[in-house]
């Protein structure tokens, strides 16, 4: 039996084991270890967009990691390279072809065309984005952020780019003295409002519509929650210096998000984020652990803390 974060990020494994098969890496590798410059150099492709995939490789036991060089695992050693007995390369990718006629399943089975999945064909809207991450959320992330928060001496909290305002209400619901004021744009808000609706919290749950790289967070913020939502570098710049004009001193900052750390690429949901990110943001610097830390420090707060909050997540917890 598949646990249930395998089958969540299915999707995404088979885009990863069919773009490596594509790609040749397994064939390449054979039998021998290659460091991720020597597979650039063979591969004809950047360091920076190829490590990244090749972590992900790691993290889904299709690549082993060690000494600096991946190698194949034994799985992809007998099944993924090419002109072995076992390969079974081509049959991945006529899969993956063939997946695209799946598509009209839906309207197969119901005689519509109306399929409701049809606009989330690229990005999802905003209310569905909400609804997922809240989804992700439930998944011990709201539970977990709570139990590994102090929030006794705070008052006022700023959810920055808060979503369905979900880790508002945990962190309201441990601390009744606490209140909370979400920001984010008007299509998420109005997800937020129904969700947020029927919490004992609401009335201690303020939404607020604004933009967190620009738009004010207010003053003397005893805490600012930075959850899921500083990824890419420049955009982390504006939000982060946002969130230390508002904060008091000694106000805390929490950072929460799926932060990948090049020194355990066997974390498979931030390896596998990571990528994500990458596809959606091409252009970007997007952010792993180590690079999150630097940043933080380099905007002048102090850290107090990092460390792992689930087995997806990461927690950085700073003062101004």
């Amino acid at each position: 039996m598949k646990s249930l974060m395998d089958t969540l990020l299915l999707p995404w494994t088979n885009r990863v084991l069919v773009t490596g098969v594509r790609l040749g890496i397994f064939t390449i590798l054979a039998d021998q270890g290659m460091t991720v410059e020597e597979l650039s150099s063979r591969m004809g492709t950047a360091t920076k967009q190829l490590k990244p995939f090749l972590d992900a490789c790691v993290s889904l036991d299709f690549l082993l990691y060690q000494d600096g060089k991946y190698r194949n695992s034994p799985f992809s050693r007998e099944h993924l390279v090419q002109g072995k007995p076992g390969y079974i390369g081509d049959f991945f990718q006529m899969v993956s072809a063939e997946s695209k006629q799946w598509d009209g399943l839906y309207g197969l089975i119901t005689g519509r065309d109306d399929d409701p999945s049809d606009h989330l064909k690229g990005e999802a809207d905003a209310r569905k984005f909400t609804l997922a991450m809240n989804n992700v959320g439930m998944l011990g992330e709201a539970e977990a952020l709570a139990g590994a928060v102090d929030l006794g001496d705070c008052r006022k909290m700023v959810d920055a780019g808060g979503g369905s305002g979900l880790y508002s209400v945990y962190l309201c619901r441990k601390y009744p003295h606490l209140r909370s004021v979400v920001i984010d744009n008007k299509e998420t808000l109005a997800a937020a409002r129904e969700m947020i609706s029927g919490c004992e919290e609401v009335d201690r749950i303020e939404l607020l519509e604004g933009d967190i790289a620009i738009d004010p967070f207010g003053e003397n913020v005893d805490a600012v929650l930075l959850s899921d939502v500083v990824y890419e570098d420049s955009f982390a710049e504006k939000v982060l210096k946002n969130a230390r004009k508002s904060l008091r001193d000694n106000g805390l900052l929490i950072i929460r998000g799926y932060y990948h750390d090049f020194e355990n690429p066997k974390s498979r949901f931030s390896a596998l984020f990571k990528l994500n990110q990458m596809v959606f943001n091409p252009d970007g610097s997007i952010l792993t652990l180590p690079s999150m830390k630097k940043k933080v420090a380099e905007m002048e707060f102090t850290i107090i803390r990092v460390a792992p909050l689930t087995e997806r997540s990461s927690l950085i917890l700073a003062r101004k």
